[in-house]
C-alpha cells in the first residue's frame, strides 16, 4: 500500500558542496552522537505499581522490553555511515542540474532500445556505501531499521527557490534477498518494494519470465534515477544461493555490477555466512568507498554488558524486586553468549516462569532452567560458541566469530576529522542525560552527578553519551566502594525520591525521558 509523503521542507545547508542541493537540503539535520543517541534510545515505560498486577496483566507488561532500545557505540556508527552515505550520495544527482535530464534520458533509451548494461548513462558517482556482517542475533537488521527510522522514506518535492520541481523523493529502500536464492529473484523483490511504497506498478511493468538480470539492471538503475533513490539496503544477502545464482563469481560480479550500474550507496547486511560470498574481489571493488565494512561481533562479557543490562533490568514485573548481581550477570551472559536477542528474550522468559511458578523472583536457577526449555533450537550453536572449538563452529556458519577489531568500537561514536565544539545548552544535556542512565542503573543521584562530571572532565569536546556513561559508571562503582552509599547524603532534586509519583513519571515530567517509542 502506497504510503502518502511528506512535504519537502529545506534547511540550510553548513557544507559548501551540500548547498543549493534541494535532494539533501530536504533531509533531517546532521546529527551529532549525542543527538543520535537521544533520538534513537526508547524507553517504553515502567511504573513500579505495576508489580501488584495480576499476572496476566503483568505478562502483557513484559511485552514491553521487547520495544526497549539502548544505543550502543555500534548504533551510533552506523547512524553516522547512514548520513554520510545518503548525503554523499545525492551530490552527483542534484534534480536541477542537466546531468538528471541526461541520465533519465540515457537510461529510457538504453531500456526501449534492450541495449543492456554498457548502454546505461555513467557518470561519476559518489555512492558510498558498506557491508555490516555479524552472526545471528546481534541486532544488525534492529540497527538499520532504527537509523533508517530517523529518515522519511518519500519527500514531495513541488516547488525549489520560486521554480518549480515536481518529484518524490525516495530516500531510502529497504528489500530481503529472496529465500529462492537467485539474483533474478531479488531484482524482482527490488521492482515490488518500490510498488508498495510508491504506489507504482514497475513488477506488472518489467516482470516477466524471460527478463535476464542484465536485463534487469538497467531497470533498476532507472527507477533508482527517477525517484531520487538516496539509499539501498539489501538484508538478509546470506539467503543468495551460489547454485541458482551461476556460482560465486557470477554473485560478485552482480555486486560490483550493482553498485556501479544504479550509481546509489548500496548496504550489505548479512550473517558471516554471506563471508563465502563476499570475498576479496567485492572488497576490493568498494575499497574506495571510505567507508570500509563493519564486522559485528557479539557482545563480550565487560563494562558495556553491564551498562546494557543495568538499564534493562530495571523493567522487572515480579513481585520480589530481584537486584542484579555479578552472578545473575554472568549466568545471563553465560547463556546467552552475548547475543542480545536472545539475553533480552531469556531475561523476559524468566519473568515469565517466576511470575507463573509463584516464586516471583528471579534467580540463577530461573534463567537455567528457562535456557534448558525455551532455547533448544538454538543450544548446539550456543554450545559451539561457549567451547570456542574451531570445527565445531564451522558447522554454524551464521554465528561464526568474527574478529572486530578494537578501535572500531572507540571510534563508531566519533566523527571523523576531529571533535566539534559543544555549546553550554549542549554540555548541559549531556550531562543531565549521562546522570540520568547512571540513575537507572541505581547508581546514587550524589554519587551519579560527581561520576558524570569527572567522566566529562574538562575537555567537553565532541564526547558521544555511551562513552562518557561508561567512564561514569566506571568512577561511580570505584566510589562506591570506597563509600557505602547508604552514607551518602541523597540531594533534593533525586528524581528518584519524589514523593507519590513512581520514578519514571517523575523523570518524564522533568524531561529526561522521551515521548517516543519503537520496536526493539
Amino acid at each position: 500500500m502506497k504510503n502518502e509523503p511528506g512535504k519537502a521542507c529545506y534547511l540550510p545547508q553548513i557544507i559548501e558542496e551540500y548547498k543549493g542541493n534541494p535532494l539533501i537540503e530536504a533531509l533531517p539535520p546532521i546529527y551529532s552522537s549525542y543527538e543520535a543517541a537521544k533520538l534513537l534510545t526508547v524507553d517504553p515505560g515502567y511504573n513500579e505499581g505495576e508489580r501488584e498486577f495480576d499476572a496476566q496483566y503483568r505478562f502483557h507488561c513484559i511485552g514491553r522490553l521487547f520495544r526497549y532500545f539502548q544505543p550502543l557505540d555500534t548504533h551510533i556508527d552506523i547512524e553516522q555511515r547512514i548520513s554520510r552515505a545518503i548525503r554523499q550520495g545525492y551530490i552527483s544527482k542534484n534534480p536541477i542540474t542537466p546531468d538528471y535530464a541526461a541520465r533519465l534520458a540515457q537510461g529510457a533509451a538504453a531500456i526501449r532500445k534492450k541495449s543492456g548494461l554498457n548502454a546505461v548513462y555513467s557518470m561519476n558517482s559518489t555512492a558510498s556505501g558498506f557491508t555490516v556482517i555479524g552472526m545471528s542475533g546481534v541486532g544488525k537488521t534492529t540497527a538499520m531499521e532504527k537509523v533508517l527510522s530517523l529518515y522519511p522514506q518519500q519527500i514531495l518535492h513541488t516547488q525549489y527557490k520560486g521554480e518549480p520541481l515536481f518529484l518524490t523523493q525516495l530516500v531510502w529502500a529497504k528489500i530481503d534477498c529472496p529465500f529462492d536464492g537467485s539474483l533474478k529473484g531479488l531484482c524482482l523483490s527490488f521492482f515490488a518494494y518500490v510498488d508498495r511504497i510508491l504506489g507504482t506498478s514497475y513488477s506488472k511493468k518489467f516482470s516477466s519470465d524471460r527478463m535476464t538480470v542484465d536485463a534487469a539492471l538497467p531497470r533498476m538503475a532507472q527507477i533508482a534515477t527517477t525517484h531520487c533513490l538516496g539509499l539501498l539496503v539489501i538484508d538478509e544477502i546470506q539467503h543468495l544461493s551460489q547454485a541458482k545464482s551461476g556460482g560465486s563469481d557470477k554473485m560478485l560480479n552482480f555486486f560490483v555490477t550493482l553498485v556501479n550500474t544504479i550509481g546509489v550507496p548500496v548496504v550489505l547486511i548479512g550473517t558471516t555466512k554471506a563471508m563465502s560470498v563476499l570475498q576479496s574481489e567485492f572488497r576490493q571493488a568498494r575499497r574506495g568507498s571510505g567507508q570500509g565494512d563493519l564486522l559485528w561481533d557479539r557482545m563480550k562479557n565487560d563494562l558495556s554488558w553491564e551498562i546494557m543490562l543495568r538499564a534493562m533490568w530495571k523493567n522487572q514485573w515480579t513481585r520480589n524486586q530481584t537486584p542484579l548481581t555479578a552472578e545473575l550477570k554472568d549466568i545471563l551472559y553465560d547463556e546467552s553468549q552475548g547475543i542480545i536477542d536472545i539475553a533480552v528474550k531469556l531475561y523476559a522468559m524468566a519473568q515469565m516462569k517466576a511470575i507463573a511458578d509463584g516464586t516471583e523472583t528471579i534467580t540463577a536457577q530461573t534463567i537455567k532452567e528457562v535456557a534448558a526449555e525455551k532455547l533448544r533450537l538454538v543450544k548446539p550453536m550456543l554450545d559451539a560458541l561457549r567451547s570456542g572449538n574451531m570445527k565445531k563452529l564451522l558447522m554454524y556458519e551464521d554465528i561464526k566469530p568474527v574478529n572486530v577489531e578494537d578501535y572500531l568500537a572507540a571510534q563508531s561514536g566519533r566523527i571523523a576529522g576531529g571533535d566539534i565544539p559543544l555549546g553550554q545548552n549542549e554540555i548541559l544535556s549531556l550531562t543531565e542525560q549521562a546522570v540520568l542512565k547512571l540513575l537507572e542503573m541505581d547508581i546514587s543521584s550524589k554519587v551519579a552527578r560527581s561520576a558524570v562530571k569527572k567522566a566529562i572532565g574538562k575537555s567537553v569536546s565532541g564526547q558521544p553519551l555511551a562513552a562518557v556513561v561508561k567512564k561514569a559508571f566506571k568512577i561511580a562503582l570505584n566510589m562506591e566502594t570506597e563509600k557505602n552509599p547508604t552514607d551518602i547524603d541523597e540531594q533534593d532534586d533525586d528524581l528518584r525520591k519524589a514523593a507519590g509519583e513512581s520514578p519514571y513519571e517523575n523523570l518524564k515530567k522533568s524531561g529526561f525521558v522521551a515521548e517516543s517509542a519503537d520496536e526493539f
